[in-house]
């Protein structure tokens, strides 16, 4: 009798490892040439932050902070659960950025939409990760990413939370999240295959 458990606990186990990120209805939809939810809210929040920080969209030009593209072209070659776990972490730092974001020189209605927006896709994206047994994104990603966001915190308080700081970190906030909308599209690709 408890090898017959056994073996159904394991089946289960293998089942629910199997299909962790495909549980995530927040990435896929039904028809693939749909937006999922992840990607209307994401275009929402890219939308809001451009319109609530219009002198920003360029501002990251002049900014000394390199933005970490090989963290994203490596990212793509990985699975759909590393994807769902790397802009899970990556929305999470964009949130730590806007901790004091009152002196930012933007619509502040619009930027609190966009603040709003992807906390809500912070928080299905958490819903998927519970799912998500996490084997860890290679950590030498994950380490870049967290000393890129590292010096967008400094650059922020060298400048004292400046305007002029804050349009720089807006137009490199925009970039990310760009680039995690084309991560979503993949996303969603590799969840249906």
């Amino acid at each position: 009798m408890m090898a017959v458990i056994n073996v159904w606990g394991f089946i289960l186990l293998t089942l629910s490892f199997w299909n962790c990120a495909a549980a995530c209805t927040w990435m896929k939809t039904q028809n693939r040439a749909s937006l999922s939810s992840f990607q209307v809210l994401s275009n929402s929040s890219i939308s809001q932050l451009e319109q609530a920080c219009k002198d920003s969209v360029h501002g990251h030009d002049k900014l000394s902070v390199e933005f970490p593209h090989k963290q994203y072209n490596r990212i793509v070659q990985l699975q759909a659960k590393d994807h769902i776990l790397f802009i899970l972490r990556t929305l999470k730092n964009i949130m730590r950025l806007y901790r004091k974001y009152e002196k930012a020189d933007c619509d502040q209605h619009k930027l609190q939409i966009f603040l709003l927006d992807v906390d809500r896709q912070i928080l299905e994206l958490e819903r998927c990760a519970n799912n998500i047994v996490e084997e860890n994104i290679p950590k030498r990603i994950s380490k870049k990413m967290e000393t890129h966001f590292r010096s967008l915190i400094s650059h922020l308080k060298s400048t004292d939370y400046s305007a002029e700081g804050w349009n720089e970190i807006t137009g490199v906030v925009l970039k990310h999240l760009r680039r995690l909308d084309l991560l979503a599209t993949k996303t969603k690709r590799d969840l249906h295959d």
